[in-house]
This record gives C-alpha cells, sequence and structure tokens, in this order.
C-alpha cells in the first residue's frame, strides 16, 4: 500500500496517509454498483420541508389570532426545514439524486431563493473544496499559521468565531447563525477579485479562476434574483411588517445558518492537514447522531462516507459507515456531536502544523483528531 507522511510533532513515528481512490478500491469490493446510481426516492426530502416551510409562511402570514411564542415555534420548524433542504441541495448538486443538470440546478435555485444561496457559486467552491480537502488551498479549512491575526481588528475578528480564543464560548456558537452570510461575502470578494496575488488568504487564491466571465454574471444574476425574491417576500407577503418578514424568512434563514454551520464547523475544523494526499478519514470527521436526526438532515453527519463518494446518495452512507467500522477501526473518525462541539470550544482554529492547533499568540497547542494507533 502506497502511502504518504504528514509528520506529528507529538509522536516519534510518522503519521501515514492513504489516498481517498485506494479506500474506495477497497470498499467498493463490498457495495452495489446499484447503490452508485442517483436516487430518485430522495425528492422526498425537497417536497415535505418545501411544505412544512411553505404552510410556515401561510400560518404567519394569514392566521392573525396565532400568539407570538407560537409564531416563533413555527419560525423554527421553518429553520428547521430550511435546513433539511439545504442538505438536500447538496445532494441535488452533486449529482446524487437526479442526472438531469437543468433540473438540478433550478431545484437548487428554487432553495436558494429561500436561504440567501447562490447555486452556482456554491456548486464551484464546495467542488473546490472536495478536490483539495485537507490542503492549504481548501476553501473550507481554518487558518494556518502565517495568516494568525496580526492586529487588534483581526484579532476581533478571530475571537468571534468558535474557538478556545472566543470571546464567549455560547455567544460564539449561536453566532455561527451568521457564518454562511460572512463565507459567502468573502466567496463574492474572491470572485471579484481577479488579479492571482489575492492577499486575503492561501486558501482563496484559486477561486476566482473557478470562474469565467460569463460564470460571474451568472452569479451576481442568482444574487439578483434572490434578493428580488426577499423583497417580494418582505413588501407583498408581509406587507412592508419587519416582525412578520422576520418570522416567515430571516429567522428561518438563520436557524438553518446555524444547523448547517454547526456540521460545516465539525467536518474538517478539528482535524489534520493532509495536504496533496487527500485521505478523508483523517481529514474529514463523521459524527454520531440520533436516527432521527440524521433522517431529518440526510445523513450529513455520515460526512467521511461523503468525502469517499460525494455522489452517492446519503441513503446509502449507513452501509459506507459500517464498512469503515470494519475495515478501518483505528483510521475511522467517528465522534457523538455534542463531543464534536465541545472540542470546539475547547481548542482554537489556527493550525501551528498539519497535526496540531495554537492559540493566536503561539501559546497551548492542541493535537488534532488523529487515529487511535
Amino acid at each position: 500500500m502506497s502511502t504518504a507522511t504528514v509528520n506529528n510533532p507529538n509522536s516519534n513515528k510518522e503519521l501515514k496517509l492513504i489516498s481517498k481512490n485506494e479506500y474506495r478500491s477497497v470498499l467498493r469490493k463490498y457495495i452495489s454498483s446499484k447503490d452508485f446510481n442517483p436516487d430518485k426516492k430522495e425528492l422526498f426530502y425537497y417536497f415535505v420541508p418545501m411544505l412544512v416551510f411553505l404552510s410556515g409562511i401561510y400560518s404567519l402570514v394569514h392566521l392573525q389570532l396565532l400568539f407570538l411564542p407560537v409564531k416563533i415555534f413555527i419560525s423554527i420548524v421553518m429553520g428547521i426545514s430550511l435546513a433539511s433542504l439545504t442538505f438536500f441541495m447538496h445532494d441535488l448538486m452533486h449529482g446524487a439524486i437526479i442526472k438531469s443538470k437543468k433540473i438540478t440546478y433550478f431545484t437548487g435555485l428554487s432553495i436558494g431563493l429561500l436561504n440567501f444561496f447562490a447555486p452556482l457559486l456554491w456548486q464551484r467552491v464546495h467542488n473546490f473544496h472536495h478536490a483539495r480537502a485537507g490542503n492549504v488551498d481548501d476553501p473550507d479549512r481554518i487558518y494556518i499559521w502565517d495568516e494568525k491575526p496580526k492586529n487588534a481588528f483581526e484579532r476581533f475578528i478571530y475571537k468571534l468565531r468558535i474557538s478556545r480564543d472566543s470571546y464567549n464560548a455560547f455567544l460564539s456558537l449561536i453566532g455561527m447563525s451568521f457564518g454562511f452570510f460572512w463565507y459567502f461575502s468573502t466567496m463574492v470578494y474572491a470572485l471579484l477579485q481577479r488579479r492571482t496575488n489575492f492577499k486575503k488568504t492561501s486558501q482563496y487564491q484559486r477561486i476566482n479562476k473557478l470562474f469565467k466571465a460569463k460564470d460571474v454574471l451568472i452569479v451576481f444574476g442568482e444574487l439578483l434574483l434572490i434578493f428580488s425574491f426577499q423583497g417580494f417576500l418582505f413588501t407583498v407577503v408581509a406587507k412592508s411588517n419587519l416582525l412578520s418578514y422576520f418570522l416567515i424568512s430571516l429567522f428561518p434563514v438563520l436557524i438553518s445558518h446555524f444547523i448547517n454551520m454547526l456540521y460545516i464547523h465539525t467536518n474538517h475544523f478539528l482535524s489534520p492537514l493532509t495536504m496533496e494526499t487527500d485521505d478523508p478519514l483523517l481529514n474529514s470527521l463523521s459524527l454520531k447522531n440520533s436516527w432521527f436526526v440524521d433522517k431529518i438532515f440526510l445523513n450529513f453527519s455520515h460526512h467521511v462516507e461523503h468525502h469517499l463518494f460525494p455522489a452517492m446518495s446519503s441513503s446509502h452512507y449507513p452501509k459506507v459507515r459500517k464498512l469503515l467500522l470494519d475495515l478501518y477501526p483505528s483510521r475511522f473518525q467517528l465522534i457523538p456531536m455534542f463531543d464534536a462541539v465541545k472540542l470546539l470550544c475547547t481548542t482554537p482554529r489556527i493550525y501551528n502544523n498539519n497535526t496540531s492547533l495554537v492559540n493566536y499568540d503561539g501559546s497551548n497547542q492542541f493535537n488534532c483528531l488523529l487515529p487511535k494507533a
């Protein structure tokens, strides 16, 4: 078995890396070829959450006798439904549900109108994340040492994020509701920065190369359509009532983004960098959730499994997990969601090297999640 190595400062041994293609060649021996076909049954996760979301809008707008606590509860349910739709959109745009690119795009756009997602922007950047997972130009990674906060403003921004260094871990956790807005604004800025010396961070240097001039126009057309639709919700549906608009749109979006970012932070932010060898069992983390939660959120907790087979329907990921537990019990990174969130709150978000995290002032080194042996 060919391997690459990464130095582990806390061990005299070298950390062996295995490429995802080597994992795939082993796992495919135990997986039916039918499991790689698009699964149209997952369209259930579009129509049901969308019906719940639209019913929530109708209830909040037309049932005027509802008490405010009831309205807030309905809005929270709408947010959970929107999170489910977002995970559906994720699977959809990986080609795991239907083959038609046009149907895929416009179905994804219908969700993007609700959750402020520009589908082409997201799809290109997310596919680039899969191509470069665990590397320094991965758009979904955290800080590396050369990018540590160097002035008061940068430290302020860094300490707003969930980490050991945050001003308040609980408030930073709640603040993840705004995480996608920050992420997308950064992506748009990278998109506009056409020079190759984009100096935000090294991970964004190649973002603008993913988009041709016409693609940039499409992305901004998507954004224009999204904000126009939100304007329609505010002026026509909510009748320019700020509270009504907040309950039918903004609050559900914040709930959805909080759930989405909770998963995204745990997917990779506790894991080591593996550089040019994409080893999903090391640079990604899967979570233990209840069966019910996994059903609502389309098995998004199965993230190592997803990085191994991104175009596979998420309904088959439990099979892949069982195989990983049987074949790679010491390498497969799997912990409960609560434990992962606790680690987010008690560790920094800066890579000191490929396998450890460090505070912004260089103190208190913490190991990334590494194989048991």
